[in-house]
């Protein structure tokens, strides 16, 4: 199973994935802030190490297990690999978080912010689903 994972290219979709938060906080960044009541003063002392770690850790794991699950169902292009990351991404993410942050008493957040949240790892998703759908390890 391990061999038919493109090693390469998850790597590569992990750089992907930080320039794809960047990308999208530079564009929404502003929005998001307003939706959440903050200003950009609120937030300039929480960057650490530690948080940026964390992500590099969590875009590995999420790009190695989509590698595993396209090679497992055997999705041989970008189009079939685009379709298990998106049908990941809106069964694991954005039903779960979407009725979380709707319907809790402690996060209830209007549907924009829910959108912009959830935007970010779509994006992600589908790019990732491409590439590891369509840059298949080469077997001998």
């Amino acid at each position: 199973m391990n061999s038919r994972i493109n090693h390469l290219a998850v790597w590569i979709l992990v750089v992907v994935y930080f320039l794809i938060g960047w990308a999208w906080y530079a564009i929404f960044g502003e929005k998001w802030l307003n939706l959440h009541a903050r200003t950009m003063t609120d937030i300039e002392r929480t960057h650490n190490v530690g948080a940026y770690a964390l992500a590099i850790v969590t875009a590995i794991i999420v790009n190695y297990a989509l590698a595993w699950l396209i090679g497992r169902l055997n999705a041989t292009n970008a189009v079939a690999g685009l379709k298990i990351a998106l049908l990941c991404w809106f069964v694991f993410l954005f039903v779960e978080y979407s009725t979380i942050a709707v319907f809790s008493a402690f996060e209830t957040n209007p549907w924009p912010l829910i959108f912009i949240d959830m935007g970010r790892p779509l994006v992600g998703f589908a790019i990732s689903g491409l590439v590891l759908g369509a840059w298949r390890k080469r077997t001998a």
